[in-house]
């Protein structure tokens, strides 16, 4: 079973454990109705250590990804990020792929990082490295409407120009952090993902100031239904575009 870089501060936190993917994390914190809300209403933080991180480098990086993946606009502009599915996989293998410095890294879900990380290495061209990151890297997000106003007061860098899909490195005490503004829940939301051995730092940090910026430790049982409920809306939201859809106007000779 592995455990999550920020286990030191869950416990500090009094969390209620359980196993999600192979993984030990918080299943909640005491109140899972506060959590739910937070999510939905304020801002949440969020152990996303089990969702898979996937480096992908090299001269032809670039074309693999084309050939394997498609994505929401066609193509990933450079520190963005976008939604993105294997070509060869169902609905279910929705992912996340962000550009960084001539790099991509893939961001899945957790049941699908080994078989797409596979998957990848097999098809990939010539002189393309495929890398799985996720056990040496930790990987914190803030969710919620006020994720991106709470954290404000807590990254030790100014963030004011991050729009929505960006990304960015930055450096902090000899260490570097990647920041992207999203969220697997496609609403307003900050990530971080940092070495592993950076994470008790990084989560502490949050933990230090939730109740002055009103940031709620959210457990793996929130998230998991929060996201559920996001690809449900997102399959009634297919089924309702395909029913306003018009066949095309005959022409009339």
């Amino acid at each position: 079973m592995r455990k999550s870089p920020f286990n030191v501060v869950h416990q500090r936190l009094d969390a209620n454990f359980g196993v999600f993917d192979g993984w030990s994390l918080p299943a909640d914190f005491g109140d899972i109705q506060s959590e739910s809300k937070a999510l939905s209403e304020s801002c949440g933080v969020v152990d996303l250590c089990s969702f898979g991180r996937i480096q992908i480098s090299g001269q032809t990086a670039r074309e693999t990804i084309n050939n394997l993946f498609s994505t929401e606009n066609g193509k990933i502009r450079p520190d963005s990020w976008s939604w993105a599915k294997p070509v060869a996989c169902d609905d279910g293998a929705l992912c996340r792929i962000f550009r960084l410095n001539g790099s991509y890294t893939l961001l899945t879900q957790p049941a699908q990082t080994e078989s797409l990380c596979q998957w990848v290495e097999s098809a990939a061209t010539d002189g393309v490295s495929v890398t799985n990151v996720t056990d040496k890297t930790a990987m914190l997000g803030l969710y919620g409407p006020k994720s991106f106003e709470s954290m404000r007061g807590v990254l030790p860098f100014d963030i004011d120009h991050l729009d929505t899909g960006d990304v960015e490195k930055m450096s902090f005490m000899m260490m570097s952090f990647t920041l992207l503004r999203g969220s697997w829940l496609d609403a307003e939301g900050l990530e971080l993902i940092c070495p592993a051995a950076a994470g008790p730092i990084a989560a502490g940090a949050v933990a230090r100031y939730r109740h002055k910026h009103n940031i709620t430790p959210v457990g793996m049982d929130s998230l998991s239904r929060a996201i559920e409920q996001h690809r449900e809306q997102q399959k009634a939201d297919r089924g309702r575009n395909r029913c306003c859809q018009r066949p095309p106007a005959q022409i009339r000779t």
